[in-house]
């Protein structure tokens, strides 16, 4: 049954096979048409073939491929150019940084996408307790030395979530993120939005939704977002309904 909507196509680009197949399987469950290139030939021929409105650079992918697919992009697909995005991490080489800088430069207003560094729900429990744990799940994600911790938890005996959060910089302890606008985002568009607080902190309420990412604002031209994991429907309604 068609939704109405168009799926998003979107080339993820990199070397190593799963980066590529952990952005796929996140874009995917998204509702996004995902294509792999593993080199800079392979990416260009994809193009030709088929029409991307987007283009993802995986952490992995080194800092000439990088360079490579910038340049030839820009040269044979103009258009797209501003619609590339870089997934980096503290780990990234610092030539990928420092390439990724330069773009933003040219491009001010590309998106950084957080990646997620820390998930309780992954955390070692011994045997028989998994089952008997608080339903809360925490979550720490890293784009550069911003910081966002975050704790979803569901709002017992309905089917909302509530989501508090923090904006935090690794680099500058002291660095304020207050009137930050925080916007939810879901399959249809816009969930709840709000500003962050004095110390960055900031809270929204919403009802149950499978794929939501957050959309932080840092300025103007800086914009980060944050892909939350897919989340189960039988885990959030069998706490709501307790």
């Amino acid at each position: 049954m068609s939704t109405g909507r168009e799926r998003q196509r979107i080339l993820i680009v990199g070397e190593e096979p799963l980066a590529r197949d952990d952005i796929r399987i996140l874009l995917g469950s998204a509702g996004c048409e995902c294509t792999v290139a593993a080199s800079v030939e392979q990416t260009l021929a994809t193009m030709g073939q088929k029409k991307f409105d987007a283009v993802v650079l995986d952490p992995k992918c080194s800092s000439s491929q990088a360079a490579q697919v910038i340049s030839r992009i820009n040269e044979f697909h103009p258009d797209l150019i501003k619609h590339v995005v870089f997934i980096t991490d503290e780990n990234t080489d610092s030539e990928i940084k420092d390439l990724a800088e330069r773009y933003e430069a040219l491009f001010p207003d590309a998106t950084h996408v957080a990646r997620v560094i820390s998930d309780s729900l992954r955390d070692p429990l011994p045997a028989g307790v998994r089952g008997l744990q608080d339903r809360s799940r925490r979550l720490l994600y890293a784009a550069g030395s911003l910081r966002v911790d975050l704790l979803i938890e569901p709002d017992a005996g309905s089917h909302r979530l509530a989501l508090a959060g923090q904006i935090l910089d690794s680099a500058k302890p002291d660095r304020r993120f207050d009137g930050v606008p925080v916007t939810l985002k879901g399959w249809r568009g816009p969930v709840a939005q709000v500003n962050a607080g004095e110390f960055g902190e900031f809270h929204l309420d919403f009802r149950f939704e499978t794929n939501v990412s957050l959309e932080i604002k840092i300025a103007e031209t800086n914009c980060i977002t944050v892909p939350l994991p897919v989340l189960e429907r039988a885990r959030w309604s069998a706490a709501g309904s307790s």
